[in-house]
């Protein structure tokens, strides 16, 4: 479905009926990686899951954005959908965004997920690797990003045995917005730090990681669990940063065991 937030072409994906589930997807993808959530959830919810700014089918912001912005936008979208309350998940970027979302309006969420992301914002070195991907995707295109990232998203063994979900993946990618993509990067590179928020998250919150995960390993994550007063951890074995695709049965019923608990 398609709706106009600040003058611009906005997609999302809207299923089922009930309690409303927002999902926010990663980089460099788009809400195609909920697919095997939106399909399983659309039972018992109103799932949501929009194409963030600039990615997938949402047209990209002819200036620089920050993260900050795409959660404003998604604010308008809760509002245009009539939905006063949600549980609230974000994977890796999309936690970027949620955690934007619990300082702006934690009043409209009910629970929040929180799956292979991070609360801290980059350092430096981490900044310039991220200057380098913005540069690398105004040179090659959305090349850069498959290349870089389909190797950190699924665990060889994955990629072996599973090349179509590899393929499906790196298709995605390519069909991107090389701009949005670049905006998206240095809106990462210079987003705030979030790790003084997590103790005043009083919401049932569930952190979800990858056992093989590179990206935001499971140390890095349990340790964020512990600075949540409501929080419960878990981690998908066998599963990189993907977990929503590479272990989706299990993420689906540790998911689904949360919103068990939560009431809205």
């Amino acid at each position: 479905m398609f709706t106009t937030i600040h003058g611009l072409q906005t997609y999302y994906e809207e299923q089922g009926s009930g309690p409303a589930l927002l999902l926010l997807h990663g980089f460099p993808l788009d809400h195609r990686m909920w697919q095997d959530q939106i399909d399983y959830f659309k039972n018992t919810h109103r799932v949501i899951a929009p194409d963030l700014r600039g990615f997938g089918q949402s047209d990209p912001h002819k200036d620089l954005i920050t993260l900050d912005h795409l959660a404003d936008e998604l604010l308008l979208l809760l509002d245009q959908l009539q939905v006063e309350k949600a549980v609230l998940a974000g994977f890796s970027m999309g936690g970027y965004v949620a955690f934007s979302l619990m300082r702006k309006a934690p009043q409209r969420f009910a629970g929040l997920v929180l799956a292979n992301t991070r609360p801290d914002a980059d350092p430096l070195e981490g900044q310039i690797n991220r200057m380098k991907m913005a540069a690398s995707l105004l040179e090659k295109g959305t090349n850069a990003a498959a290349d870089a990232m389909i190797p950190k998203l699924l665990t060889e063994d994955t990629r072996a045995s599973r090349p179509s979900l590899a393929e499906e993946l790196n298709q995605q990618i390519l069909d991107m917005d090389a701009l949005g993509l670049v905006h998206a990067t240095l809106a990462m590179a210079f987003r705030k730090d979030s790790t003084e928020l997590l103790a005043d998250i009083e919401v049932p919150t569930l952190v979800i990681a990858g056992q093989k995960d590179t990206i935001t390993t499971p140390e890095l994550m349990r340790a964020m669990a512990s600075q949540l007063p409501q929080a419960e951890y878990i981690q998908i074995e066998g599963a990189a940063h993907l977990t929503t695709r590479e272990n989706s049965q299990a993420f689906n019923q540790h998911l689904e065991q949360f919103l068990n608990r939560i009431s809205l």
